[in-house]
């Protein structure tokens, strides 16, 4: 009689500790936090966002950490525009595999920026945007810190390539 007291103690413990054992988070989840909170404290703002929809896509796209560096007041792209990571390579895309997304385009200075940064971007990284209130980086966060660094110092290149809020057109 005492053993079946014994495990039904058992049985109740595991059945209280099991959903708490799996509300604890994973290991991906605590690296994905702490990217997250490194890219805050830099001043980046982080938010989970869809990329639009592509003509090759079969599914609707999933949600993506998106890594934003806002712009000072009137700082920011003159117009809107946005650079996805194409599917495959074509000599109609930017540099080969970014295509462009709606009507909008960098201009000449932000494209000369994108030529630098591009090459060194991790693959991890899906998409680029600006507008008038800043720059963001649609990223699937592989890469840890070093893909961050190039993710930062990317968008703080942008910045550099913007007009300041003087000189920007009226």
């Amino acid at each position: 009689m005492n053993i079946w007291i014994v495990v039904i103690l058992l049985g109740v413990l595991a059945m209280v500790l099991g959903p708490v054992m799996m509300l604890q988070p994973s290991e991906r989840d605590r690296q994905q936090e702490a990217v997250r909170r490194r890219a805050t404290e830099k001043g980046l703002q982080v938010t989970l966002e869809a990329l639009p929809r592509q003509a090759t896509d079969l599914s609707e796209p999933e949600r993506l950490p998106v890594y934003r560096q806002p712009a000072a007041k009137g700082g920011g792209p003159a117009r809107d525009w946005m650079l996805v990571r194409a599917a495959y390579e074509h000599e109609s895309h930017f540099m080969g595999i970014w295509a462009w997304q709606g009507k909008g385009r960098a201009t000449p200075a932000e494209r000369a920026c994108l030529r630098e940064c591009l090459p060194r971007m991790p693959r991890s990284v899906r998409a680029l945007s600006g507008d008038p209130g800043g720059w963001s980086i649609y990223w699937t966060e592989a890469g840890g810190d070093r893909a961050l660094a190039v993710v930062e110092e990317t968008l703080a290149a942008l910045r550099g390539c913007s007009p300041s809020p003087a000189s920007a057109p009226g």
